[in-house]
């Protein structure tokens, strides 16, 4: 006489967690990754130590700086100088984020729990966004205060309160947490660290000498390139010169934006629902 086997209790896990569990879960994984805040350090240390040192060159020469280079100068801008590289290191940090478990495998676990790969890749991506997001916003405003403090000796500092200066502060801490999920995307999309990194960085600075080649023809890959969109967003004064032409309107910036976030998330979430 054979008895009969217990039932075997079902879980969210093995139904397919819901969205706010898997949150909870990518949010405990990203926390505990030391790249995570390696990456949060770095981007923190480049944006405020370089525009540290663009804003100290500016008080330091600017009683013999030429009548050109004053009237060029961006009270704003300057100070959010490192964010060109600041935001390299965020872009590694949303690469990391989702390539490091398929580099280990853990992916395989990952998704045992969690069959429901679109549901999985939302939360990762909402982790991370959030995150990034946090941390982006508070490294521009960290680097606009500290900048205001060094500029007050030349009287060049302007507040926060001023047209347009708040805007440009929230906008590029928006700017470098999208470079971040580009980043992410690209992981998910090439699920290879290294490789994933390397078209980021492409994708962030190669992309301006590429665009370079159509300049004759068109000034519409100028306006697309994220480097030029942060021109335009993270600014109070509009760049003088040739480099006028390149730079987007503001309305257009904030369109590249949602343009590569909407490109390369889908992208990913694309090659997410494939198999591991």
């Amino acid at each position: 006489m054979t008895t009969a086997s217990a039932p075997i209790p079902t879980t969210p896990a093995s139904r397919g967690a819901a969205l706010p569990a898997l949150l909870r879960s990518e949010w405990i994984k990203l926390r505990a990754q030391r790249s995570t805040f390696i990456a949060a350090a770095a981007a923190l240390i480049l944006g405020l130590g370089v525009g540290l040192l663009d804003v100290l060159s500016v008080t330091g020469h600017w009683a013999t700086m030429s009548a050109a280079d004053r009237a060029g100068f961006d009270p704003v801008g300057d100070p959010l100088s490192g964010f060109q590289f600041g935001e390299l290191a965020l872009g590694a940090l949303g690469v990391l984020a989702v390539s490091t478990e398929y580099a280990t495998g853990m992916i395989r676990t990952t998704l045992t729990a969690a069959p429901r790969r679109t549901v999985l890749y939302t939360a990762k991506a909402l982790a991370l966004g959030v995150f990034a997001l946090l941390v982006s916003e508070l490294c521009a405003f960290s680097a606009f205060l500290l900048g205001q403090l060094v500029l007050r000796r030349e009287h060049l500092n302007v507040p926060v309160t001023d047209a347009h200066v708040l805007r440009a502060v929230t906008c590029a801490g928006l700017y470098a947490a999208v470079v971040a999920m580009v980043g992410f995307g690209l992981g998910a999309l090439l699920r290879h660290t290294a490789a994933a990194i390397c078209a980021m960085f492409a994708l962030v600075f190669l992309a301006y000498p590429l665009a370079r080649t159509f300049e004759g023809a068109s000034y519409l890959p100028d306006h697309l390139l994220l480097i030029n969109a942060a021109s335009a967003l993270a600014t109070v004064h509009p760049p003088a010169g040739p480099h006028a032409a390149r730079v987007p309107s503001f309305g257009f910036a904030l369109f590249d934006l949602a343009l590569y976030l909407a490109v390369f998330l889908g992208f990913g979430a694309w090659r997410a629902t494939r198999d591991a």
